[in-house]
């Protein structure tokens, strides 16, 4: 069953487009369930509550496109109305059974049909029918599996025909990842290490192709080669021989051959290799004898192999659109640094949330972004017009006139806002009865500083010191942070700079230093690794240290502290680097405040013992959030599980405050909900009045402060707290900023 499972499953994932999709399934089913008839009814996009026909096999094929059911209606119309599987030994006798004239059903009384299902909601009912033999609990549980299975592949399938018969405005729908608005050209990059991410190309230099392609297999055989004479003396020689065979393989026949022909055909190189070898690994994994089918996976290495050979080739020298939209499986905080700041617009990924690591640095730098776009053709996206619109996560390929009029409307409105915003630059964020916020914003990349001064920011509330370490193949040394910190020290002279220590593991890969996990968020992160590494963060303390010298406005924040033990330890080495310090210059050295990150859930309920140790906590609302609810936050899948509105999660903030005040210890909040007009008006409410954000929400919090007086605001969180879920708060929050006409400030035009 797995076997036919997964050879039907990849069929479908290889069809350009959902027609033909659909007849594969049909007769696959067909042939596997020995039935007379199969038929695939899918929902119609403009109406989700009609089912239309739009495959069959052993019926009449003039029906296809022809029978529309609605929910409830017939037999097919109540599967998808129950979202449950039907399997009836005499479909004509059921109440709800209406007979389609000409279809030849009549003859196949014997129906077995479950729904299509993704993300809750139905796409489809697949049904199969005999004459006679009733199916069984196995035929059952086959095709229900099979369905579940498919929900993607169909989606997948419809998506790629939509954009390979060029229609217009076809929309993809993901999550928001970070606010606003782009049109651009999309850009996908690929570092040759997934096949399944290298985008489509057209070629006209079919000589530098074929040249480039060569060359990528002829270093890889030599490598083979090398390798096979290194392990003789320490591997039989039958193993040796698999690095002979995979030489042998790049010598010449089909793999190389069905390359340079699709090279010849105007495609460039890396799709062409990309291409054959997933045809070649296709053939293999559908063998029944498994040592064959096992071949499919030394093809796929031996793709990987020539890949990364290739794209060095190719990737030398990149031409970026003046308007990039970076596209990818999964978008990355080193693509990002690829790409010049003037000419990045916006990102879709198909993997990610708004919370993820990458939609933050998108939300820093101002860039819209759409995450977790479920089934996005990445490989045929490159040079695509695309619209990218992440207040609402959805993006639009191939856009027409209207869309575009439309979204130029909209930009056109959201530089007004911008520009009437520009104007609070220089006010004071006081609320209507005269209470006092600082806001700060959160930092990282060298191109933040001068955007975050000219918006009247007061400091630095959360300085990301983990991307010149994701940029770089090695761990920077002392001296090369040394400079990135004595630069933003500098350049904030006179403000508050809070510089948080090394915080990888997660979502935050270092490429050099790779953490293999089953579950990365509940394991080796920040701190820990910190202090399991004390010669990185010592380091990277001396830096900091070094930096504030004869400045003096630089603080340091802890990540991922969990206890008590982790502060004394952090807290010790902090200490002993001043000592050194002092040591090799001769003076006394101030040693700069030190804060923790409360964004673990023990830490809450330590939250007495931990402000007892430190001068200021900061509140990360992006992971105190993610695990309250039990949400991983790059999960696309759960995306609408997360919300730091959640009830829980500020009924944990506001412990938080009340064990800070009680310790006279001052609280700030450096997480995304800092820069949500909706979050400032409920973090006010709890009494913090201090918050850090991206630079682009700035001034729309500072509107929303100038707007409220903090005993309206603090009545509100009061009610927000007696709500049962984050919608309902959302939807309080929102009303009110409607009130004060301050609607735009959550979705600007739209």
């Amino acid at each position: 069953m797995i076997h036919r499972l997964h050879r039907i499953v990849q069929e479908v994932n290889r069809a350009p487009d959902i027609d033909t999709a659909l007849v594969l399934i049909t007769e696959s089913l067909t042939r596997d369930l020995t039935a007379d008839a199969c038929t695939i009814f899918l929902a119609r996009k403009d109406d989700p509550e009609v089912m239309v026909l739009q495959a069959c096999s052993g019926l009449n094929p003039a029906i296809v496109g022809k029978v529309e059911l609605r929910m409830g209606q017939g037999v097919i119309g109540t599967i998808a109305a129950r979202a449950e599987a039907m399997n009836l030994t005499n479909a004509p006798a059921h109440k709800k059974f209406l007979l389609v004239p000409e279809s030849g059903e009549a003859d196949f009384p014997i129906l077995l049909g479950v729904p299509i299902i993704a993300h809750r909601d139905v796409l489809g009912v697949i049904s199969v029918q005999r004459a006679e033999n009733a199916f069984n609990e196995d035929e059952e549980a086959y095709l229900t599996t099979l369905a579940a299975q498919l929900a993607n592949s169909i989606e997948r399938a419809e998506s790629l025909g939509r954009l390979t018969t060029q229609q217009t405005s076809h929309m993809v729908k993901g999550v928001a990842g970070a606010p606003g608005m782009a049109i651009g050209v999309a850009m996908v990059l690929n570092r040759g290490v997934n096949l399944d991410s290298v985008p489509d190309k057209k070629t006209s230099d079919i000589d530098s192709e074929l040249d480039s392609f060569r060359k990528a297999v002829s270093k890889v055989c030599e490598e083979l080669m090398l390798q096979a004479e290194k392990m003789r003396d320490h591997l039989p020689e039958e193993e040796c021989a698999l690095f002979l065979a995979y030489a042998q393989m790049l010598s010449g026949g089909s793999l190389i051959d069905d390359t340079e022909k699709s090279i010849n055909a105007g495609n460039w190189a890396p799709s062409s290799w990309r291409e054959t070898v997933e045809q070649h690994a296709y053939v293999f994994s559908q063998m029944e004898d498994p040592y064959l089918a096992e071949r499919a996976n030394d093809i796929r290495d031996l793709g990987v192999r020539v890949l990364r050979k290739l794209m060095l080739e190719q990737s030398t020298f990149l031409d970026f659109p003046d308007q990039t939209i970076l596209v990818g499986d999964e978008v990355t905080a080193t693509d990002l640094a690829d790409v010049p700041p003037d000419c990045l617009s916006g990102i879709i990924s198909a993997h990610g949330s708004s919370s993820s690591h990458v939609a933050i640095l998108a939300h820093a730098l101002g860039i819209p972004a759409v995450m977790g776009v479920p089934n996005l053709p990445v490989k045929q996206l490159d040079g695509v017009k695309l619209v990218v619109d992440g207040y609402n996560g959805s993006a639009f390929i191939n856009p027409d006139k209207l869309v575009l009029d439309e979204y130029n409307q909209y930009l056109e409105e959201e530089n007004a806002i911008e520009q009437d915003l520009m104007g609070l630059k220089n006010e004071s964020a006081v609320t209507i009865d005269k209470h006092r916020v600082s806001l700060m914003v959160n930092s990282g990349l060298m191109s933040d500083h001068t955007p975050s001064l000219r918006s009247g920011a007061e400091g630095v509330g959360l300085y990301r010191t983990e991307i010149p370490f994701q940029v770089r193949d090695r761990f920077p040394s002392e001296e090369e942070q040394y400079q990135i910190y004595r630069n933003v020290l500098e350049t904030f002279k006179g403000m508050p700079v809070v510089l948080r220590t090394l915080d990888v593991g997660g979502d935050k890969p270092l490429s050099y230093f790779p953490i293999n996990e089953a579950n990365p968020f509940l394991g080796w992160r920040g701190v820990r690794i910190t202090l399991d590494h004390p010669e990185i963060f010592i380091t990277q303390v001396r830096a900091m240290i070094r930096a504030n010298l004869g400045i003096n406005n630089l603080e340091i924040l802890l990540p991922m502290i969990s206890g008590k033990a982790e502060l004394d330890d952090s807290l010790f080495l902090i200490n002993r680097v001043r000592d050194e310090i002092e040591e090799e210059c001769g003076e006394k050295i101030g040693l700069p405040k030190i804060g923790a990150m409360i964004e673990v859930p023990s830490a809450v309920y330590q939250i007495d013992d931990i402000c007892k140790l430190v001068d200021f906590v900061s509140i990360g609302t992006n992971d105190l959030t993610q695990y309250l609810l039990a949400v991983d936050r790059n999960n696309e899948n759960v995306a609408d599980l997360y919300s730091s509105l959640h009830p829980a999660v500020l009924k944990a903030m506001c412990q938080i405050v009340r064990g800070a005040l009680d310790n006279d210890t001052p609280v700030s909040v450096c997480g995304e909900l800092a820069g949500d007009p909706l979050g400032v008006m409920a973090l006010l409410g709890m009494g913090i009045d201090s918050l850090s954000m991206s630079v682009g929400s700035l001034l729309r919090a500072k509107k929303v402060i100038l707007s409220f007086s903090y005993s309206e605001l603090t009545e509100m969180l009061q009610q927000a707290l007696q709500m049962p879920d984050a919608s309902m708060i959302r939807e309080m929050y929102a009303g009110k900023l409607d009130e004060r006409g301050l609607g735009g400030l959550i979705r600007a035009g739209k």
